[in-house]
């Protein structure tokens, strides 16, 4: 990596599991983890990909959304990882993540 760190872009990744046995075995591997901290610790730490948010079900794909510099930097890092024995992915620059303050307003004031 070169000094400066690079400029982190906002990435949603969609994971395709290689096959059904591929997806058993990955859901073996990730059973126990029950904390958020849990789910990121086999993710290499990286200056130009970071996991920030996993999105998994019972589906054969599951979502991530990454803070890095390019979809190579993700698969890179999912390479690193051992991931890529698991499944393919493709990942898509979006926009910064907005809210819609009004109507988490009207749903915090159906909460109270």
């Amino acid at each position: 990596m070169n000094a400066s760190k690079p400029k982190l872009k906002h990435f949603i990744a969609t994971h395709t599991f290689n096959s059904d046995k591929a997806k058993k075995e990955y859901m073996k591997f990730i059973k126990h983890r029950k904390s958020n901290k849990d789910w990121f610790e086999n993710v290499p730490k990286r200056d130009d990909a970071e996991l920030y948010q996993l999105f998994i079900g019972k589906a054969d794909f599951f979502f991530c959304h990454w803070h890095a510099e390019s979809e190579n930097a993700i698969i890179d890092t999912l390479s690193q990882s051992g991931a890529d024995e698991f499944m393919i992915t493709m990942a898509i620059e979006i926009s910064t993540p907005k809210m819609d303050l009004e109507k988490m307003r009207f749903l915090i004031e159906k909460i109270k």
